[in-house]
């Protein structure tokens, strides 16, 4: 895929923020998965060379963490924790129950949706978890799938749904937020 001009010039805006390119890999990491929807070939290299790095490296970083994918995924993007804690609670159960209910298999992408299971989500306290794009929903019990999937579909509908932008910039301590955390 041809990568656009934006993209290019956001991406030097940001590595010029450090003194080293690699640096700013994880900011142009998700700028590009944000933009762009996943990483084919023409990614990793566009990514490879504004970093200064081999492509094989980009690779391993897109492959090592779950936010990063190298195919399309659906707009409904259902991670379920299947980690001690919500396994115990029945976040397997859960989903199998949301594969059955939305017709997509476990590791997946079906029409609207891509469903798998994914390690911790940082809320056992509050399990089962389930992330739906950047949104986290806490206590999905396996028997209420269904209602679960109710309120995703409308939430997708009325647009609520939708992923927060990732908005490379600093805050006022110079750090970088990702949108899945901010309050």
């Amino acid at each position: 895929m041809e990568i656009p001009p934006e993209i290019d010039k956001k991406c030097d805006e940001l590595i010029a923020q450090y003194p080293r390119k690699k640096s700013a890999a994880m900011l142009i990491l998700h700028l590009i998965q944000e933009k762009l929807g996943y990483f084919d070939d023409d990614a990793i290299k566009f990514a490879a060379g504004k970093l200064g790095v081999r492509p094989i490296e980009v690779y391993g970083m897109i492959s090592f963490y779950p936010m990063f994918t190298t195919a399309p995924r659906g707009r409904i993007h259902i991670k379920v924790c299947r980690t001690l804690s919500c396994a115990m609670a029945g976040s397997v159960k859960l989903g199998h129950e949301i594969s059955k209910l939305v017709n997509c298999p476990i590791g997946e992408t079906r029409g609207i949706y891509t469903l798998e299971f994914v390690e911790c989500l940082g809320n056992c306290v509050k399990a089962p978890n389930v992330q739906v794009n950047d949104k986290l929903f806490e206590n999905v019990a396996p028997e209420e799938a269904d209602k679960f999937i109710e309120k995703i579909s409308a939430m997708d509908a009325d647009g609520s749904l939708a992923p927060a932008p990732f908005d490379a910039e600093p805050n006022a301590e110079g750090d970088f937020e990702s949108p899945a955390y901010k309050g």
